[in-house]
């Protein structure tokens, strides 16, 4: 496992490195996830915010308030080619998520959870040994 890796956008033009292993991996079944990404699960990558090395390139953010869950959330994407790059959650101070497929050079380790499991398309069969997160 690499000691540094770098997520970038579609396009190239921003990025995020980040130090070290994720803190958690899993893949996201809910509508926002689905929508963030135009695919049946989002893959999310946190990570410390301190093992953040450098984001470069311009990112628009993206905030709202998810009312069922009590917390802000605070997307950073690409304006050039829209990919949601990284982004902070409010219930999760210390973490960091950055967009598990804009790894796509280097190797993540396999996703842990599956959240908003009770989303999950029919078609779709995970490892039984992920931890399930029904909400």
């Amino acid at each position: 496992m690499p000691t540094k890796r770098t997520a970038l956008c579609a396009c190239g033009q921003a990025s995020i490195t980040v130090e070290g292993g994720p803190q958690m991996q899993g893949v996201c079944h809910c509508t926002d996830c689905k929508r963030r990404t135009g695919s049946a699960f989002g893959i999310s990558s946190y990570f410390l915010k301190t093992r953040v090395a450098s984001t470069s390139g311009e990112t628009s953010v993206y905030a709202f308030h998810h009312a069922a869950r009590a917390q802000d959330q605070a997307r950073h994407f690409c304006p050039r080619c829209g990919s949601t790059l990284y982004w902070t959650i409010s219930s999760l101070p210390d973490l960091i998520g950055v967009a598990g497929g804009c790894f796509a050079d280097e190797s993540l380790p396999e996703p842990t959870h599956s959240i908003t499991h009770r989303k999950k398309e029919s078609w779709l069969t995970l490892p039984q040994t992920w931890k399930v997160i029904e909400e």
